[in-house]
C-alpha cells in the first residue's frame, strides 16, 4: 500500500469520525412534553404581560385608540385575565359610555368577584345615578377585598360626607386615605379640617 493511499484511507476514518462527533453533539435527550407545554405557557404569559404593560402604557399617554386595540387582543389571547377588561371599561368611561363600561366592569366581576378597582367603578357609576345606598355597598365591598385600595376609601369618604351627611363615618375615611397616599392631598387637608369644625 502505497503512503498516498494510506493517507487517503485514514481520512476517510477520519471525516466519518467528525461526522459521527457532530451528529452526536447535534442530538439531546428526549425532552418530556410536558415541559415543552409549561415553557410556552410561560413564554406565551411573558409576551402577553407585556403586551398589558405597552397598553396601560399606550394609554396612560392619551393614545386610547391603539390602547384599546391591544388590550382587545390580550383579552382574546387569554378571556380570563381581568387587567384588559377593566382598562377597556375605563376607555369606556373615558369616552361617555357608561353601560359598555358596566359590561366591562361586570365581566370582570364574575372572574373575579373581589376586584376592587371593578367595585369601585362601579361605585362611582351607582353615585352618579343617585343609587348612594349600592355606591356605600359596593366601595365597601371594594375595600373588604382591599382594605387600602385608596380610590375605594376617598369615594366612600366623599359619599358619606357630602350625600350622605354622615361625617362621623367619612372623617377617619379621610385621615387615613392622607395618611396612606404617597403624597398628601393639601386641598383634602384643608377639607377634613372643615370636616373636624362642622362635627
Amino acid at each position: 500500500m502505497s503512503w498516498a493511499r494510506s493517507f487517503r484511507g485514514w481520512t476517510r476514518v477520519g471525516l466519518l469520525l467528525a461526522v459521527v462527533l457532530v451528529a452526536g453533539c447535534a442530538s439531546s435527550p428526549k425532552t418530556d412534553p410536558a415541559d415543552v407545554v409549561e415553557a410556552e405557557r410561560q413564554a406565551r404569559e411573558a409576551e402577553l404581560t407585556q403586551d398589558f404593560s405597552e397598553a396601560v402604557a399606550l394609554l396612560r399617554g392619551g393614545d386610547t385608540d391603539n390602547a384599546r386595540n391591544l388590550f382587545e387582543q390580550i383579552h382574546q389571547a387569554d378571556p380570563e385575565r381581568t387587567g384588559p377588561l377593566a382598562n377597556l371599561g375605563i376607555i369606556a368611561l373615558q369616552e361617555g359610555n357608561p353601560e359598555a363600561a358596566e359590561g366591562y366592569f361586570q365581566q370582570v366581576l364574575e372572574r373575579d368577584p373581589q376586584h376592587s378597582a371593578a367595585l369601585t367603578h362601579l361605585g362611582v357609576m351607582a353615585r352618579e345615578q343617585g343609587e348612594f345606598e349600592h355606591a356605600e355597598t359596593l366601595y365597601r365591598q371594594a375595600l373588604e377585598a382591599d382594605p387600602n385600595h385608596l380610590p375605594a376609601m376617598l369615594n366612600l369618604a366623599i359619599l358619606l360626607d357630602i350625600y350622605l351627611g354622615r361625617l362621623e363615618e367619612a372623617l377617619p375615611l379621610y385621615e387615613q386615605y392622607q395618611s396612606l397616599a404617597e403624597e398628601p392631598n393639601p386641598r383634602l387637608k384643608d377639607w377634613v379640617f372643615d370636616v373636624r369644625n362642622r362635627l
